[in-house]
């Protein structure tokens, strides 16, 4: 995999990629050119068996604080279809992210502001450091937060989103927490300790188990499968079951042992 990225570092660390914003300058605002990278990255790991988790950061005093506004800047100079399809790009990423097989983890701090919460809002899980401080600005800028506000319905009650996106104002961590946008609250400057520790629960767990629990998790939230859908759902079960890891785990636990997934 190689690592010539302008916009985005990454480095494989066992079965853990980390992916890096870097645009420190700019607290890793969006744009164009980081969000085809990352684009491109998330392709390649997404054929990846030896990859299980996928961790996003982002270098310098913040995760993301939001789109560049200079990548608006210069909207009133293209047609409607124009502007749609350049912001497209964005939506893409974040679906990509939503289904990725792996495990997506987003550890934040500092500013994450706008598409910044969408892009963690994607995400499986969000570790935040305590003192990380959230915004959706769009509305102070005469804008919507339509590209991520799926996304970010997932993790937020109808109020909640009233609260803070017809506002605009900033709400901290704690308050982030405990609505749901963000799972883990980490103590200001530990949020490595705390992805270590996160990581380490998934110890005992078959990879090929949760990457197919993930897509199932998917499926049932997006209403593709449903209570009614008995015969798929048992299917999925007598399928797994059959499968070498399914065998490999029925057999660990009988025989009192530890299983050797494959």
């Amino acid at each position: 995999m190689k690592n010539d990225y302008r916009y985005i570092e990454i480095q494989l660390e066992g079965q853990v990629l980390r992916i890096n914003l870097n645009r420190p300058e700019r607290h890793n605002a969006l744009i164009l050119e980081l969000i085809e990278e990352l684009s491109l990255v998330l392709d390649e790991v997404a054929i990846r068996d030896d990859i299980n988790f996928v961790v996003l950061s982002g270098n310098g005093r913040s995760f993301c604080a939001g789109a560049d506004l200079n990548w608006f800047y210069s909207s009133e100079q293209l047609s409607l279809e124009q502007n749609t399809e350049r912001y497209q790009h964005l939506a893409n990423l974040l679906l990509k992210i939503y289904q990725l097989p792996q495990v997506a983890i987003a550890t934040t701090w500092g500013n994450v502001f706008g598409g910044g919460i969408g892009l963690m809002a994607a995400c499986d899980f969000v570790l935040a450091d305590a003192s990380t401080r959230f915004m959706f600005s769009e509305v102070k800028l005469g804008l919507l937060p339509a590209t991520i506000l799926p996304f970010v319905a997932k993790r937020l009650s109808v109020q909640n989103l009233r609260k803070w996106v017809l506002t605009g104002n900033l709400f901290s961590a704690t308050e982030a927490h405990e609505a749901g946008l963000i799972d883990i609250l980490c103590q200001t400057g530990e949020t490595e300790t705390c992805l270590a520790g996160f990581l380490a629960s998934f110890d005992q767990a078959a990879p090929s188990a949760v990457k197919k629990a993930k897509q199932m998790i998917n499926r049932v939230a997006s209403g593709e499968i449903d209570v009614t859908d008995s015969h798929t759902t048992a299917r999925i079960l007598a399928e797994t079951l059959l499968g070498p890891d399914g065998q490999e785990g029925i057999h660990a636990f009988l025989e009192k042992r530890k299983p050797i997934w494959k």
